[in-house]
């Protein structure tokens, strides 16, 4: 046969000169094998092979843990760059997503291709078998804080706790600008802080020591802020006045409220920046729609998913797409990884000494 005509011996058929694995092989492999192998192609034949492939599949499924009106801008935008696509979108918190997911691969029923959660989950996922490894070209343009030496991590952006405050409620002079601030008794009972702001804690561990971030938290703890789920929503009921501060409000929902003219202002904390661990994107290791789902993850690392991304607040990965609210010399303090192996640990922490659970 010709270069044109199959490969005897061989899994690969040639269309139009570009190689593609035929629907029996990729069935035969796993995902991360057929995706490795598409991975290894020169770029223009990768495109081509996960285009075809994708065409195939129709649509994917992604379970967002981003609010649903951002992911809606991303899903519009990737599916008008690929119309023969269709993204099936259901949105979740972090851990109602890892809920999800988890409870359905112990039932063996995969239905998502791709999620993307923060960093702390990054080791129980890789212990359960649910994601892929996936060493997308892509990942030479992140920075160094956003990928692993493996190729399970694949960070698309990271978000900064910061002070969001109600204007109408506390006057300029007496914004808080430390941590520390939030101990004085004036702040005691006027606080909101997210319900499972478990990266938070474990960025004032970090930055402190165990011994020092755990005093800190207890005391906080004893200033009874009050919890609720929903980190978007905390911001929203303190620019409403429900609140006079949210003490771990999001950077990318600050943005979005200036942007509204909501009386708010964002106060980036002193002595450091709390910070989660990169939230990364992940391909489902029994991903139904591989080549789609590869798509969508090269999507979300390009440089136009990237500067969506930002132009919606985010910290993002790409070393080519700047931070809109940039902390200056400020020290970020992201999470460390070593917490996704003492998670309940820090949860039981988390509950104890802010929430007072028991008390």
């Amino acid at each position: 046969m010709t270069a044109k005509g199959r490969i005897v011996g061989a899994a690969v058929f040639f269309l139009f000169g570009l190689p593609f694995i035929t629907p029996a092989l990729a069935a035969e492999r796993t995902v991360e094998e057929s995706l490795d192998a598409i991975n290894r192609l020169p770029a223009a034949e990768r495109a081509a092979a996960l285009v075809e492939g994708a065409k195939r599949e129709r649509e994917l499924v992604w379970y967002s843990t981003m609010n649903r009106e951002n992911s809606l801008e991303l899903v519009q935008t990737f599916e008008k760059d690929h119309p023969y696509i269709s993204v099936k979108l259901l949105n979740g918190s972090a851990v109602n997503t890892m809920t999800r997911i988890t409870s359905e691969f112990r039932a063996r029923t995969y239905l998502f291709d791709v999620t993307h959660i923060r960093g702390l989950f990054l080791s129980a996922l890789k212990k359960s078998a649910i994601i892929a490894r996936y060493q997308t070209p892509l990942r030479e343009t992140l920075r160094r804080d956003f990928v692993d030496a493996e190729g399970y991590f694949n960070g698309i952006f990271t978000q900064a706790h910061l002070f969001i405050v109600n204007k109408n409620l506390v006057r300029p002079e007496q914004y808080p600008r430390k941590l520390e601030d939030l101990l004085l008794p004036a702040w005691k009972g006027r606080m909101a802080m997210e319900f499972e702001s478990y990266d938070w804690l474990a960025a004032l561990l970090d930055y402190y020591g165990e011994e020092k971030g755990k005093a800190f938290a207890d005391r906080l703890g004893r200033q009874k802020p009050d919890f609720r789920r929903g980190s978007t929503l905390l911001s929203q009921l303190v620019a409403a006045g429900e609140f006079a501060i949210h003490l771990d409000g999001y950077n990318h929902t600050a943005y979005q409220l200036k942007q509204k003219k909501a009386p708010i202002e964002y106060i980036f904390p002193e002595p450091y920046v709390p910070a989660k661990t990169p939230t990364a994107v992940w391909i489902a290791a029994h991903a139904p729609h591989r080549h789609a789902a590869a798509l969508f993850a090269d999507f979300l690392l390009s440089r136009k998913g990237q500067e969506l991304m930002a132009a919606q607040g985010r910290w993002v990965s790409r070393k080519d797409v700047p931070y809109l609210l940039d902390p200056g010399a400020r020290k970020v303090q992201m999470v460390s990884l070593k917490w996704g192996e003492r998670d309940v640990e820090l949860i039981q922490l988390f509950n104890k000494l802010l929430r007072r659970e028991g008390e």
